[in-house]
């Protein structure tokens, strides 16, 4: 493979809240449901997410970003699709590969791809365990604890969320077989479909875009002033608001 033809991976998974320091299920946990857990790694990564000015490439559904450390560091493009998230990826190089350049102008236009700058900053401390079964891995767990900064903003916002995510050619359906028992540890689905929309303030503006209700719509605000005060150090009003959001978002529709 070309430096400039990108590695292609379809990512299956799942996010889920959790409050407060909350780890994952111990290996004997798994076990009872036919899975083996390998040892806790704890990874550090920075990341930085591009965007135009006026958001093009979020409108179009794509996420640009880079990532140091880690497994996959390097320049990424996802984009979000029914079946999952399509990630493009390149090399780590200090400038925005010319190929990825060539990509964006197909999905946004010349002049878009030629204006992509960073709009947000991460840093994740995340604590990965990936599960075997019949000794073949097929789910990597991780647990991330988030700051963020969005640029334009000036805000900071910083939450911990667990991602459980298929690994290879597994079958997605062994995600719903570790679901009730990371929901038992008191984690919740969470509204959250990108850490670049949360780290920006975009996931409610998103889900009026696409008809969301009140209830969404709610939890949704209440999430964001959580991660809000999260980044302040405020963690006990934090996770009080993180259960109200949870609370709010799990309640049936309104009739």
């Amino acid at each position: 493979m070309s430096a400039n033809e990108p590695r292609e991976n379809l990512e299956i998974e799942r996010k889920y809240e959790v409050v407060g320091d909350t780890s994952l299920p111990d290996a004997a946990a798994f076990a009872s449901l036919g899975f083996d857990a390998a040892e806790p790694a704890l990874v550090r990564l920075a990341a930085s997410y591009f965007d135009t000015a006026d958001r093009a490439l979020a409108a179009a559904g794509w996420a640009m970003r880079v990532r140091l450390g880690g497994a996959d560091e390097g320049w990424h493009l996802k984009e979000r699709r029914p079946e999952g998230v399509r990630e493009y990826s390149w090399p780590v190089s200090e400038e925005i590969p010319e190929a990825l350049r060539e990509t964006l102008s197909e999905r946004i236009g010349a002049a878009a791809a030629a204006a992509v700058e960073p709009v947000a900053s991460l840093r994740t401390e995340r604590t990965i365990v990936r599960l075997s079964r019949e000794g073949d891995e097929v789910i990597e767990l991780a647990n991330d604890l988030v700051l963020a900064n969005d640029h334009a903003a000036g805000v900071d916002r910083a939450w911990h969320e667990w991602e459980a995510e298929r690994i290879g050619d597994a079958d997605p359906e062994l995600l719903d077989l570790i679901e009730p028992l990371l929901l038992a540890r008191g984690a919740a689905p969470s509204l959250s479909f990108a850490k670049i929309a949360r780290a920006t303030g975009q996931l409610t503006p998103l889900a009026i875009q696409s008809g969301a209700d009140a209830r969404v719509l709610a939890a949704l605000s209440v999430l964001d002033l959580a991660d809000r005060l999260q980044a302040t150090g405020d963690r006990e009003r934090s996770d009080e608001l993180r259960t109200i959001a949870s609370f709010v978002s799990a309640a049936p529709p309104a009739s």
